[in-house]
């Protein structure tokens, strides 16, 4: 008998555009998802493969029965490989700087005029990204969710931004994560890791393929692309100034520049092009974005950072400016604590979400806050008290997952842009 049947997981975006694509192939597809109430009997002697989407647990029971039936189980960055075996591709993940770090590489691919599809856990699902060949390029930026299912994952490249402790609640620990992460090495042909934080200076060291390293801070750190103190990048002697780069402010994105300057010089032969490239990024929306300047009060929207590491980017960015915080919704494991340093340079915060109790107590003695019923009323206590001081931030940086109260970061950051736009000077 000839299986022709795809089992599909979650039927959210990526479960859409799976059962498009398989029936398009000719494919039987049976979908079960929870919270549409689609839980079909399902026969898995027909079955060729579980199709499951990244968010869904490994401990759910179709899952757990796929395993038990020896059926193949994968995501659909493994169907899209499948789909477009000549193209090339590049895998991005790490804790923090994946998006932009994605983005900066496709953007410069794309002004060098190569043919790029960027897409993956930055929001476009790979089956919906336009087929490219083998004159073109995959930019896919991996989560630890899709890691951990996909099994026949074969980069040409394959980036580390960082490693700090985020998804614990479903990996467990922080080893257990660092070795779901580790996974995009497998089928990898090379390798560009930033090693400034203790789990990725371990990691770099264990890899036996070609490997370009990348050190931003750490000054005895031995890497191949670094960059000092002062924001210079170098790299097989020459210098960069990052501190030029409008839409790239800020320490940590130093690391997402040499990164992504490392991955283009593999691809492209001339360092000093590259650069201009980088120099014409945009920026990504939701990642320390200035929404709007009122008076002297800067507005910046934040809402990607949903862990505390992502929201201490943002605070060393705006040190120099009196800081008014919103922050709040699902908090983290680590919660808000080792953000301890940056609390005198804070003037008020403004809690909002499940979270507010919780971030209460960690600022309480330490920095003045207000608990809020909602970000339009948070945007608006904050804009009253920023005005009164001269150069001042209405920094949203949630430090929070968005799920209590919004659909997902971008719809959280969205409704921040459309209350900052309300306004009233």
């Amino acid at each position: 008998m000839i299986k022709n049947t795809y089992v599909i997981l979650g039927y959210g975006r990526s479960g859409k555009e799976g059962e498009k694509h398989l029936l398009s192939l000719g494919h039987k597809v049976i979908i079960h998802d929870d919270n549409q109430n689609k839980k079909p009997d399902i026969d898995w002697n027909d079955a060729i493969a579980l199709v499951q989407s990244p968010g869904i647990s490994p401990s759910h029971p179709v899952h757990v029965a796929a395993k038990a039936n020896s059926i193949p189980i994968c995501t659909d960055i493994d169907l899209l490989q499948k789909r477009s075996p000549k193209a090339k591709y590049i895998g991005i993940t790490g804790t923090n700087g994946k998006s932009t770090t994605t983005a900066l590489i496709g953007h410069i691919l794309k002004q060098a005029g190569l043919k790029v599809a960027i897409g993956g856990n930055i929001g476009i699902p790979a089956l919906a990204l336009e087929e490219v060949n083998e004159d073109g390029w995959y930019i896919l930026e991996l989560s630890s969710y899709q890691l951990e299912l996909s099994n026949t994952l074969e980069l040409d490249i394959a980036i580390w931004t960082n490693i700090s402790p985020d998804h614990l609640e479903r990996h467990g620990c922080i080893e257990d994560y660092v070795k779901v992460k580790k996974r995009i090495f497998d089928k990898a042909k090379r390798v560009c890791i930033a090693k400034d934080d203790e789990h990725s200076k371990l990691v770099s060291n264990q890899l036996q393929i070609p490997c370009t390293t990348i050190a931003s801070e750490l000054k005895n750190c031995p890497a191949d692309i670094w960059i000092d103190a002062s924001g210079i990048m170098h790299s097989d002697g020459m210098s960069f100034d990052c501190n030029e780069l409008e839409t790239l402010k800020g320490v940590h994105n130093w690391q997402n520049i040499a990164l992504a300057f490392a991955t283009a010089r593999h691809i492209l032969t001339t360092p000093q092009k590259i650069w201009e490239y980088i120099q014409t990024f945009p920026g990504l929306a939701h990642r320390q974005q200035l929404i709007a300047s009122i008076g002297s009060v800067d507005f910046i929207n934040d809402s990607k950072a949903t862990n505390a590491d992502a929201c201490e980017k943002a605070l060393r960015t705006y040190l120099g400016q009196s800081i008014f915080w919103i922050l709040g919704g699902v908090a983290k494991t680590d919660g808000i604590d080792h953000l301890n340093p940056y609390f005198p340079y804070i003037k008020k915060a403004y809690l909002i979400g499940e979270a507010q109790d919780h971030f209460a107590h960690t600022l309480n003695g330490s920095v003045l806050f207000e608990k809020c019923s909602s970000l339009e009323t948070a945007v608006s206590k904050a804009y009253i008290d920023a005005k009164c001081e001269q150069h001042s931030v209405v920094l949203f940086s949630p430090a929070c997952a968005s799920f209590d109260q919004f659909r997902d970061f971008e719809h959280r950051g969205e409704m921040f842009i459309q209350i900052v736009n309300k306004v009233n000077p």
